[in-house]
């Protein structure tokens, strides 16, 4: 079941850094991979493609981990446990062209075809925000 956000880690969430992600492989170990993310709704959203190695240890093992730093003050982070409730096609990369907006301002440069976005339930939250736990 899902988690609600504390306000402190809802504002946290819109800041600007990656979220460093962690997904299970099928040995056991695990695949750590920056990437974009935004946190709509109580949920988090991530961008990438089906040939990823991340996103098919998704289908076979729901569940990720997204670690967030400031990159300003590294004591001010957030683990997030969660579990991937759903991915879509991302037909015409709009959502790849709205994340290029949050962290760059400007439209995605790569290829917007055979994209996904992800949708990430978040179950467990800890870390320090500004004294938050």
């Amino acid at each position: 079941m899902a988690v609600p956000l504390s306000k402190k880690m809802q504002d946290f969430t819109q800041e600007v850094f990656p979220a460093i992600i962690g997904t299970n492989r099928k040995d056991g170990s695990v695949e750590i991979v920056p990437v974009w993310f935004e946190q709509k709704d109580g949920s988090f959203w991530i961008n990438g493609g089906t040939n990823r190695g991340w996103f098919k240890h998704l289908q076979r093992d729901p569940r990720i981990t997204l670690l967030l730093i400031d990159p300003k003050e590294m004591f001010r982070w957030a683990q997030v446990e969660g579990r991937m409730v759903n991915w879509a096609e991302d037909p015409g990369g709009e959502h790849i062209n709205q994340l290029s907006h949050r962290y760059l301002k400007k439209d995605y440069q790569g290829p917007r075809t055979g994209r996904i976005t992800i949708q990430i339930e978040p179950l467990r939250v800890t870390g320090a925000i500004d004294g938050w736990r």
